[in-house]
């Protein structure tokens, strides 16, 4: 794990030169850490470091993880897909849900919060901006549709969108796909629904994402290295 605040430094310096690059405001711009399968003290590694804004894509890796890691100073976000019956594991950890892909799973989390009696969670509506049969989401001209039928719910506010464009080898050419996305985005807005965040973008295409239009970029192998499932 000592290489974790270099290649965290590295990420950052990247991170910087693209929201300076695009003339964007600092603010408007936030890097997610992506600490699927890492350890809790790979975490707090990276947590010295100043990084204060993670994601999980496993329900109980978030559940076991946030319990780890109870006092510090630090935000989850869930990034992954979502089961309904795993509903119960991320609602009341994760500030952010970014993967919402039916009107059924938003329910399941509108039905748990109100059990628990929390405020309304945010969440994002995950898009399949490539129509890709291998890749959750709705298609872009559902899109709008199924946010509305979310953001009706009591418990849940729908506050942008995330997408997981198709693999390309030059960054540059996940661009469209970015585009259509604050297209969908400002549609939305225009009718009424506030759809204030983007999520898109990940190590391979991150300044990509941030010069069209990303509020939130995940990273993890960037920041922790290779994976290990072992």
């Amino acid at each position: 794990m000592p290489d974790i605040p270099a290649r965290l430094a590295a990420v950052r310096a990247r991170f910087d030169a693209a929201v300076q690059a695009a003339g964007r405001d600092p603010a408007s711009v936030r890097l997610l850490a992506a600490s699927k399968t890492r350890t809790p003290d790979a975490v707090r590694v990276a947590i010295a470091e100043g990084q204060r804004l993670f994601g999980e894509n496993r329900a109980q890796e978030l559940r076991d993880k946030g319990t780890a890691l109870d006092g510090e100073p630090i935000e989850w976000h869930f990034i992954g897909a979502l089961q309904k019956n795993k509903v119960k594991y991320v609602v009341g950890r994760a500030t952010l849900i970014h993967s919402v892909d039916s009107l059924a799973l938003a329910e399941a989390i509108d039905g748990r919060v109100a059990r628990q009696g929390l405020p309304p969670v945010d969440v994002l509506v995950q898009v399949n901006v490539g129509r890709e049969p291998s890749k959750s989401g709705a298609t872009p001209e559902d899109t709008l549709a199924l946010a509305r039928a979310i953001d009706a719910l009591g418990h849940v506010n729908v506050v942008g969108l995330m997408t997981i464009p198709p693999a390309v080898d030059d960054p540059r050419d996940a661009a469209p796909f970015f585009d259509e996305m604050v297209a969908l985005a400002a549609a939305g807005r225009d009718a009424g629904l506030a759809l204030r965040e983007l999520s898109m973008g990940m190590s391979h295409d991150m300044e990509v994402a941030i010069a069209h239009g990303a509020t939130i970029v995940r990273v993890g192998t960037a920041i922790f290295g290779p994976r290990s499932y072992a």
